[in-house]
């Protein structure tokens, strides 16, 4: 029985010269190209051309003469060769200008890309392709992090400064324990976490009872991580969270690193946190970005959203136990660490 012989793939370009290749066809909108250039991509990978060409949709015939296309004359092998057709809404140069502006002016919301190419360019882009094509020029689609714009510009500098005036101070052989302060109010019916269904209104069964206390939690990345609950954060509380920290963390010096609440500037405790050898080390004002427990908040808020409670004990206990959990790792102060004090492990 006759079989046909396997015909292999030229390697004209590296994988990431084809991976270039296949970026600057989604730019240039190249939509045809694209999946010719990811049916090589298939054959680079080792696939056979018949699997290569069903990935990408085509038959085995039509991946053959893609195929000897390439072999013959690489990328310019995979253009079509037809008159005519649908050509690409913005040229390399308008493109180039696209990008320019978009950099210049970011960020940028959906609908204002939108109105830019049309009112610039008098074109129009599917929002999923139009995705694609960014994403290929290096875009990311987020959410901007919130800047107050109260903020002082000399922030991180008189911070970094603060912080390497506590953290120069002699501990003598007794180790140093560091850490972020600061007070949170999650509650049974946070709301934070996506989840996937079928259904776009599905609905879950929360009661919407608001708890009584706020959490109060010590983020160590240096020492022993802890939490206590108060009704109120008043300086009495505050004080109780530091004698917590100081339990946990029997010996050494302490560092806080805490915002600039009237409690934590209070004499009240400011004479009970001296008592305890604690020191606060503040943050800039109106500069939440950089208290590390934030973050943390955060992902203990989504670990709250899908779940059900039975009353206020199996809450507080779900939090004591998931903040005790995810205050294990140091990846929320990862930025905060390589910004601040690199040498953080010289510190232990």
């Amino acid at each position: 029985m006759a079989t046909s012989r396997r015909i292999e793939v030229e390697r004209h370009l590296s994988e990431d010269q084809l991976d270039s290749a296949i970026n600057e066809a989604q730019k240039a909108d190249e939509t045809r190209l694209v999946r010719r250039l990811c049916f090589i991509k298939n054959l680079y990978f080792g696939d056979a051309t018949k699997v290569a060409a069903q990935r990408v949709g085509v038959s085995r015939h039509t991946g053959d003469r893609w195929l000897a296309g390439w072999n013959e004359a690489s990328v310019g092998g995979l253009r079509p060769s037809f008159a005519g057709g649908r050509p690409a809404k913005l040229s390399p140069e308008q493109f180039e200008e696209f990008f320019t502006l978009l950099e210049e002016g970011q960020p940028w919301t959906p609908q204002e890309i939108d109105d830019l190419l049309w009112d610039r360019y008098g074109v129009t882009y599917d929002r999923a392709h139009l995705a694609r094509i960014l994403r290929a020029d290096g875009m990311q689609y987020a959410k901007p992090r919130p800047m107050d714009p109260r903020q002082s510009p000399d922030a991180e500098a008189d911070f970094r400064e603060r912080l390497e005036e506590a953290l120069a101070k002699d501990n003598g052989e007794k180790p140093l324990v560091l850490g972020f302060f600061d007070a949170c109010w999650p509650q049974p019916f946070e709301n934070s976490q996506r989840m996937w269904s079928y259904d776009r209104t599905v609905e879950i069964d929360k009661p919407l009872v608001t708890v009584p206390w706020k959490t109060l939690g010590f983020y160590a990345i240096l020492g022993k991580r802890t939490l206590i609950f108060r009704k109120q954060t008043t300086k009495e509380s505050i004080c109780a969270a530091l004698e917590a920290i100081r339990e946990q963390n029997p010996i050494g010096r302490i560092l806080l690193i805490a915002d600039n609440d009237g409690g934590h500037h209070a004499k009240f405790t400011q004479q009970r946190a001296d008592e305890l050898g604690i020191e606060f080390v503040f943050l800039p004002p109106f500069s939440p970005e950089f208290n590390a427990i934030e973050p943390l908040w955060k992902t203990l808020k989504r670990k709250i959203s899908p779940e059900i409670f039975e009353g206020e004990d199996h809450f507080e206990q779900f939090v004591t136990d998931t903040f005790l959990d995810i205050s294990k790792r140091l990846g929320f102060a990862n930025s905060w660490i390589e910004k601040l004090i690199p040498d953080v492990q010289m510190l232990r």
